[in-house]
């Protein structure tokens, strides 16, 4: 890695259907995980995180609401 690109934003689209957060794992530490996994790969420009989902197939209101609150956005799409 070199040059301009360490610094690039880089911009995350999340489908959380196909990807959900796994069992045992809180919410609200998606955001800094992924900061970190970017950071040891030696990535430290500004990270965006979009998620994703059919917010009626989403199990919980709490989920959206950790993930929202770290800053990741959290858009609606209808399934099928």
């Amino acid at each position: 890695m070199g040059g301009n690109d360490v610094a690039a934003k880089i911009a995350v689209w999340w489908d959380m259907f196909d990807c959900p957060v796994p069992e045992g794992i809180e919410a609200r530490r998606v955001r800094p995980s992924l900061e970190g996994a970017f950071n040891e790969l030696g990535y430290t420009g500004p990270v965006s995180i979009t998620a994703y989902g059919d917010q009626k197939q989403t199990p919980e209101h709490l989920l959206l609401r950790a993930l929202s609150s770290t800053g990741v956005t959290v858009v609606h799409t209808r399934s099928g």
